[in-house]
């Protein structure tokens, strides 16, 4: 067996907390910065004129899709790990790895059905002020479970990791 591999299936006690505070870190912050588009963004849109709101949106989801995909997704993957390395908490770091990768399912049958009706909204010079709105509204209700999500995964990181 190779050194690297040896070290990868039975990392030191440091490397363990490393991986840990990782999660917990990856998790707190992506859950602040998503729920920040809801609660902060969001609502500052809503008082642009409609097709302003909707390219503005477009761009700023765009844009927290590319920043945000990798720290929303690893730590999923971290905590799956973790499960496999910390035995006397396999079911904690499984519940974990489980709350923060459902974000996937989530953003593809709950999101992206909303994003490429916006898109088609900014498409089409017609599009209805309370429709656009609406969809911008219902976007940022439903981008709420992926904070919440990824904070209860941390919290539950941060539970296993310290008792």
């Amino acid at each position: 067996m190779s050194h690297l591999s040896h070290t990868i299936l039975h990392p030191t006690p440091s490397s363990i907390r490393a991986l840990q505070a990782l999660t917990i870190l990856l998790l707190t912050t992506t859950a602040g910065a998503t729920a920040s588009l809801s609660v902060f963004l969001v609502p500052r849109l809503m008082e642009s004129p409609t097709r302003l709101m909707v390219e503005q949106f477009l761009r700023a989801a765009s844009t927290s899709r590319r920043v945000l995909s990798v720290p929303l997704v690893l730590p999923g993957l971290l905590h799956a790990y973790l499960a496999y390395l910390v035995p006397g908490k396999t079911r904690l770091y499984a519940v974990a790895a489980a709350l923060t990768l459902s974000t996937l399912p989530w953003a593809r049958f709950a999101m992206a059905p909303l994003d490429r009706k916006l898109e088609e909204r900014i498409v089409t010079l017609d599009a209805e002020p309370k429709t656009a709105h609406q969809l911008v509204d219902s976007w940022a209700t439903r981008n709420l479970y992926k904070p919440a999500v990824n904070l209860a995964a941390g919290i539950i990181g941060l539970y296993a990791a310290m008792w």
